[in-house]
């Protein structure tokens, strides 16, 4: 008797276990995409969060190379800048990075080409990026004949704000001070040209 009130529970395991099976089989398709689903919104909220916090940038102050007159001083702020409602194109720049050096002669084209309807700003963070100093800085715009406004941040907090991990690292603001495009990386005056002029046309 014992022997087949086991036999029974193994069939009735078995049978609940097929059972459970068929059902977990029935509804698979259902969890799986309720999980895809969630994953999705998971990285969709990632990305939103990394686009909306990194790089947004914030203000700061900066000590002035040159163009004082333009800005408005010896130390001045990235609001002050930009409160003057034009264009602004600021790049983050080291004295001896390559790649800054290479771009430069283009920034002071467009800058000549532009007059007084863009704002040029080029910021030497070379102290915060291991690319050089103050000197090299200098010597670099002597040696390039470089005119728009050079500044220089006493912190990196502005590298961390903008969140520069590429040299060069430019970031484009409209009239309104709203931050509208950024590149990392090094570029060709075309590109640059057409990046102004698309703000222009929107502001």
């Amino acid at each position: 008797m014992p022997s087949t009130k086991r036999k029974w529970n193994r069939s009735l395991r078995r049978s609940r276990g097929s059972q459970n099976q068929s059902a977990i089989q029935q509804y698979m398709p259902m969890i799986l995409g309720a999980a895809a689903i969630g994953l999705i919104v998971l990285v969709g909220y990632a990305l939103f969060v990394a686009v909306n916090s990194s790089g947004s940038g914030s203000n700061f102050e900066f000590d002035v190379y040159q163009g004082n007159n333009t800005l408005g001083g010896d130390k001045v702020t990235l609001d002050e800048v930009l409160a003057l409602n034009k264009p602004l194109v600021l790049n983050f720049w080291a004295g001896d990075c390559p790649p800054c050096r290479a771009e430069m002669p283009a920034f002071q084209r467009v800058h000549e080409e532009y007059g007084g309807d863009v704002l040029f700003l080029g910021l030497d963070v070379g102290v915060f990026t291991g690319l050089g100093t103050e000197a090299s800085a200098r010597r670099l715009l002597d040696e390039l004949r470089i005119t728009y406004p050079i500044g220089a941040p006493p912190s990196r907090s502005a590298v961390v704000s903008y969140s520069v991990r590429s040299m060069p690292t430019t970031v484009f603001f409209d009239a309104k001070g709203k931050l509208v495009d950024r590149v990392d990386g090094a570029m060709n005056e075309f590109r640059l040209v057409t990046i102004v002029d698309k703000i222009l046309e929107t502001s």
